[in-house]
């Protein structure tokens, strides 16, 4: 029955959850607790207090809600990297870039977990989720370097590889909670540095020069 009162209708629109976004929520919770095969769409329905249809309506499947799950994660952190730095510096913007990442990721550490070592990781569509996510960080400070596709294959593949060391160094930090903030950023910033020394020491065209690399640390 459609209510008369059109303000009451407004405001009981406006205080209904967003069930596919709790649902998301939820499953994001219960992926970081137990492995993917472990956890089943009847009980993510019933932790979020909805209907168990629903997950069929906004995803189809289980693997639908994970994926789904694995995009909120993603451009939760894309969106981290998409404010502006205030530093002066190079190596001022860098390190607060750097921090930045490491704190959203402390605070949000069971999504980074689920998005990172999700037990669906096999699955090529949450393989290439991780793999843009990653590589739109790596492409943003390389625009900030001056550096734009296409990128020198030497450049791309030492790239990819601090890519996978920060992601290492990260999920150490997250746990074992023995290393200090400052100094996984700092291991993070000398190894980009070292990074880019090495890959123009083996390609100069890469469009970054050493006066430039200097300037990071």
């Amino acid at each position: 029955m459609v209510s008369a009162d059109p303000a009451a209708a407004v405001i009981e629109t406006r205080e209904r959850p967003d069930r596919r976004a709790l649902l998301v929520e939820t499953a994001e919770t219960l992926f970081t607790e137990r492995a993917y095969d472990e956890v089943t769409t009847t009980e993510i329905a019933k932790r979020a207090g909805v209907a168990y249809g629903l997950i069929a309506h906004h995803f189809a499947n289980k693997r639908g809600l994970y994926l789904a799950m694995v995009n909120a994660v993603a451009e939760r952190l894309r969106a981290v990297h998409q404010a502006q730095p205030t530093g002066g510096t190079p190596a001022e913007m860098l390190r607060e870039g750097i921090l930045r990442h490491i704190a959203y990721v402390e605070d949000n550490a069971k999504g980074y977990l689920a998005l990172m070592y999700g037990g669906s990781g096999s699955d090529p569509e949450v393989r290439a989720i991780i793999e843009s996510f990653r590589w739109t960080i790596v492409t943003r400070l390389l625009g900030m370097l001056g550096v734009h596709e296409p990128i020198r294959p030497v450049l791309r593949t030492a790239m990819r590889g601090w890519s996978g060391y920060v992601t290492e160094s990260l999920l150490d930090y997250l746990q074992n909670s023995d290393t200090s903030r400052d100094d996984v950023a700092t291991l993070v910033i000398r190894a980009l540095v070292s990074t880019l020394r090495t890959a123009h020491s083996l390609d100069p065209d890469i469009g970054i020069g050493p006066s430039v690399i200097d300037r990071l640390c």
